[in-house]
């Protein structure tokens, strides 16, 4: 499925890498997500909430169904959700630039979770 065809189809999103900063991707792509009136969770071992919404520590806490994740992550720290997303059944790992490898791509492959390797701001702007 194409980028833009995810983004039309699917309302479910968590956000992996959640910060508080403004500038950063997460909190960008986190908040045009929920002004497209998409569900957005966040999920960051580092914060408990950001401006009064609720984060995850991982997805397995999340009582909310979720269609797509997306990382805004380290490719090291990327590896370490590939279970939780098989064990839950999400399909689709939106990968941002400079967070995956071939390896990762690989392993997410090997677990039948399909990846989007492309900016969700671009897409959401083209």
């Amino acid at each position: 499925m194409k980028d833009k065809d995810v983004l039309k189809v699917y309302n479910n999103y968590c956000i992996i890498g959640m910060s508080p900063d403004h500038d950063r991707y997460s909190y960008k792509i986190y908040h045009r997500l929920k002004d497209l009136n998409k569900n957005v969770y966040g999920v960051s071992p580092k914060y408990k909430e950001i401006e009064n919404e609720k984060m995850y520590s991982s997805l397995l806490e999340i009582e909310y169904p979720i269609d797509v994740v997306v990382f805004v992550v380290n490719k090291t720290i990327g590896m370490s959700y590939i279970k939780e997303m098989r064990e839950i059944g999400i399909k689709y790992a939106w990968m941002q630039p400079n967070t995956y490898d071939e390896e990762l791509l690989n392993a997410f492959h090997d677990q039948g979770i399909e990846t989007i390797q492309n900016c969700v701001l671009k897409v959401l702007d083209s």
